[in-house]
């Protein structure tokens, strides 16, 4: 019997159930039907039995990691050591210009300005650069801000101001990780102990940082002492310079590189890089209904392709499962192919070309390359 079960087992037992078993206890002699003086003397007692037992099917639930939700789940994070990742705030890059195009002087740090929409998200300027370009932070936490690229108009009264412009996120946001997410990290099994420099340390290190959204860990990579992390941000793509940069002097600075000052053990080298993002270009010849055309459903099969890809960047630091060691992924054509003939409107579809190959795609890992898969053209044929 799990949880659930038991938490099911107990809400079965509700009024009807409380208030027919006293009932039964009572008497056939004695007049039981509703509105009688012994049925009106037990319904509330039996009212206030299916609450209790609501709240112990309750208790039930928020016990157990399987079941737990919501603060009740913190908790037992707590208890093994961890704490959901929280949501972090967007990092633009923005332009400032003024009448004739050029940069302008009078941009400060604190200085705050908004995107365009019925919605606007504020940011506040952190940094100004050698090149007067910003460094904008959004004033609200969560992915919403990640994809804003654009003008962006000043809070802050500036009036020699005449263009700011977002122009890159080199550090996207990422949302406060989910019931879901944390639940499977605190079941997977304690098959490795981060403690001393191992692996399993590494990864948690990364874990905690809160602008990498994943990383793969290789030891030994040139020689004993050394360690590559290979990074993803946010929104699990390669990592920007600036955040490999950021990432690297938490972990082992570069000016005191092996001397233990950050968060590795003293006489390990860690280098930071970002993966080699590997384009994959589909092409599929597609059947559609005869009341629709191919340009008609292409953005909702570009849209699911994308969707597979994500969660195939998702899965892009798993550990080999063969194994047990180093890492492994494949796009596969029957998975993309799945994605197309879920669209309304497809009736038929051949299995896709990747990169102008008949096969899946393997990606490659090793000590000399890390590859992070990403859409490149969709091409539907008819």
């Amino acid at each position: 019997m799990n949880p659930e079960t038991l938490a099911q087992q107990f809400e079965a037992q509700d009024f009807d159930y409380y208030l027919n078993a006293m009932l039964d206890r009572v008497s056939d002699t004695i007049d039981k039907r509703e509105g009688s003086i012994i049925y009106d003397a037990l319904a509330p007692a039996a009212n206030e039995l299916a609450i209790q037992t609501v709240q112990l099917a309750n208790v039930v639930r928020q016990s157990y990691v399987m079941t737990a939700s919501g603060e009740f789940l913190d908790y037992r994070a707590a208890e093994r050591g961890t704490t959901r990742q929280s949501a972090t705030a967007t990092q633009a890059t923005a332009k400032f210009t003024d009448s004739t195009g050029q940069p302008v002087t009078s941009v400060h740090v604190g200085d705050q300005f908004a995107s365009l929409g019925a919605e606007p998200v504020f940011y506040h300027v952190t940094a100004v650069n050698d090149d007067l370009s910003g460094i904008l932070t959004a004033d609200v936490t969560g992915t919403t801000p990640n994809s804003y690229r654009g003008q962006i108009l000043p809070v802050t009264p500036n009036d020699s101001l005449s263009w700011a412009e977002i122009t890159d996120v080199p550090v996207p946001a990422r949302d406060a990780e989910t019931d879901d997410h944390l639940r499977k990290r605190l079941l997977l099994p304690d098959s490795s102990i981060a403690y001393g420099g191992n692996v399993a340390d590494y990864q948690d290190m990364l874990s905690k940082i809160t602008d990498v959204g994943a990383g793969q860990i290789y030891p030994a990579w040139q020689g004993g002492g050394t360690v590559k992390l290979v990074i993803l941000n946010n929104d699990l793509r390669a990592a920007s310079a600036g955040l490999i940069h950021s990432v690297k002097e938490q972990i082992d600075p570069a000016e005191a590189t092996s001397e233990g000052y950050g968060l590795a053990p003293i006489g390990h080298n860690v280098t930071v890089v970002a993966p080699t993002e590997l384009a994959i270009n589909v092409a599929s010849t597609i059947e559609v209904d005869s009341q629709i055309t191919i340009a008609a459903v292409q953005a909702q099969i570009e849209a699911g392709i994308s969707d597979y890809f994500k969660q195939r960047r998702m899965d892009w630091n798993n550990v080999d499962r063969i194994t047990g060691r180093g890492y492994k992924l494949t796009i596969y054509r029957a998975q993309l192919l799945t994605a197309i003939l879920k669209v309304d409107g497809v009736v038929n579809a051949s299995l896709p070309r990747l990169n102008g190959t008949d096969g899946d795609v393997t990606l490659v890992f090793n000590n000399s390359v890390s590859q992070l898969p990403v859409l490149g053209t969709v091409t539907l044929n008819g």
